[in-house]
């Protein structure tokens, strides 16, 4: 394959550093890329330099606060960057399994506790996509949702209401009031490595300030596992509406229409309702 590949060949937006460009910021030249993924919004190439080296190089658009999130934070949960250009990291290439690999209920749910625990330690001042600590904060943010929620096409007003009620209860508001610190926001077993010396985590685009609950929810969820026997019910609402948060924005302003924010929304105002 040739070396320099400064554009995506299906999402022409996301514009990747050349050879030379990597090569001037990482020391040494390219000798091989590869993309490992790619969607609208992120391409992820995997770089092999010249001197042994091998990176995960990361081009993304808005909206994300990855690169400002790793020039702040300073945890062994993250792996060593470089920020190449003004839309793409590159961070060091991670060779460790994966939570996905963990299929017993019990062993995956112990790791996650303990990676959501140390990202609960993460400083809370960190660069942050979302913040819903607090009840302020938490109720902007719902009505903003709600209010792009009901511009969806066959969208039925009384779950918009219903949606509004289950956010004001004052239940899911002490669980927000609670909250002080920095959560991943969206994560997965695919984002957790199991490295002989502790976790990493990656894909740090959209981190929220938020209750620490909600990362396990999440993980939970992506590993299709049932949260409900382990976590509040509050916690995971509060997940569900920010699926629905991500779904409105994402059919606002990156790809209106797609069915598969249409398909989030409309799974997250179920979840919601039904509980």
């Amino acid at each position: 394959m040739p070396l320099t590949v400064p554009a995506h060949p299906v999402f022409p937006r996301l514009l990747a550093p050349d050879d030379a460009e990597l090569a001037d910021q990482l020391g040494a030249a390219v000798v091989h890329r590869e993309t490992v993924h790619s969607w609208p919004l992120s391409w992820v190439e995997r770089v092999r330099l010249a001197d042994g080296r091998t990176y995960a190089c990361k081009t993304q658009l808005p909206p994300t606060v990855e690169p400002e999130f790793y020039a702040r934070a300073r945890s062994p949960l993250l792996p060593a960057y470089v920020r190449v250009t003004a839309g793409t990291i590159a961070l060091d290439w991670i060779e460790a399994p994966l939570l996905a690999t963990v299929r017993d209920t019990g062993e995956l749910l112990a790791h996650g506790r303990a990676v959501v625990g140390e990202i609960a330690r993460l400083p809370a001042d960190l660069p942050t996509y979302l913040d819903i600590a607090g009840e302020a904060a938490w109720r902007r943010e719902v009505e903003w949702a709600l209010e792009g929620l009901a511009r969806f096409p066959r969208v039925d007003p009384g779950a918009v209401e219903g949606l509004r009620a289950w956010a004001a209860q004052p239940s899911v508001l002490r669980v927000v009031d609670a909250a002080t610190g920095v959560i991943h926001g969206d994560l997965t077993p695919h984002q957790v490595f199991l490295t002989p010396d502790g976790y990493r985590v990656i894909d740090w685009q959209r981190p929220v300030r938020g209750p620490s609950d909600v990362d396990l929810v999440a993980l939970l969820v992506h590993s299709r596992l049932d949260p409900g026997p382990h976590l509040p019910s509050e916690a995971i609402g509060i997940y569900w509406l920010l699926l629905l948060h991500w779904a409105v924005r994402g059919d606002r302003d990156v790809a209106p229409g797609l069915p598969l924010f249409r398909s989030w929304a409309k799974a997250a105002v179920n979840h919601i309702l039904a509980a």
